[in-house]
Formats: structure tokens, sequence, C-alpha cells
């Protein structure tokens, strides 16, 4: 029996251009928010963000966190805690936990904010001389 297979490649062209642009933007990015459904984090997740973010600091939001269950929503938080990535449940509707998003990105870069005003002034007191 001869069958005359078609191979149908379901990655649209236009998803791979995309994770090739994050990939090189990635280089210019200190902190990555990344947005889950608070009510199904673990299926919502993109398979192929842990390994295009690798080392970068990471924000998991979980967003719609009013429709997903406290307790459950509690354990993903605990979770991701665990795994030293900070997440944050929110609304977006809302607006619930965007004080606090704003606040962690911040703390996130701080330290890099900080290295680089130190660079800046090494810099202006070099061409002070």
């Amino acid at each position: 029996m001869n069958e005359n297979r078609t191979n149908i490649n379901w990655y649209p062209g236009h998803m791979l251009k995309t994770k090739k642009q994050i990939i090189e933007d990635l280089k210019l990015i200190d902190v990555v928010v990344e947005l889950l459904d608070a009510r199904i984090p673990k299926s919502s997740r993109n398979p192929d963000i842990q390994k295009i973010v690798q080392n970068k600091k990471r924000i998991v939001l979980l967003n719609k966190s009013d429709l997903a269950e406290d307790k459950e929503t509690k354990k993903w938080i605990e979770y991701y805690k665990n795994n030293n990535i900070t997440a944050i449940a929110c609304d977006a509707n809302l607006g619930k936990g965007i004080k606090e998003i704003l606040n962690q990105i911040e703390k996130s870069v701080e330290e890099e904010v900080n290295k680089a005003m130190q660079e800046r002034k090494k810099y202006l007191d070099a061409l002070s001389k």
C-alpha cells in the first residue's frame, strides 16, 4: 500500500517570525512580565517562554484572579515563589494589582538602575578631568 502523506506545518509563519523577534528584543529587556490566566496558569503558558527568557528576571501576572479560586491562586503564587519567580494576582479589568505590579518591576530593575547611574557618574567624572 502506497500512501501519499503530506506533512502539514501547524506552526504559522507569523508565530515563528514573532518568536524570533522576541528573542532578538530580549537583549534589551531587564524584566519579563508573563501574563497568565489565574484559572489555568499552567495551560495558559506558552511552552516556549521558559526557554526563551532563560536567565531574565521574571514576573508572572495571574490575571482574571477574580474568576479563580483564591486558595488555588495563593498556591500558584507560592509555587512561583519557590521557583524564585514573583507572581502577582491581578484583575486587568478592574485594575486590581496594578500598583503591586509596578512596584515589583521597579524593585526588579533597581539594581540595574543604580549600576547604570554609577557608571554614568564615573563617565562624567572622567570627562571633567
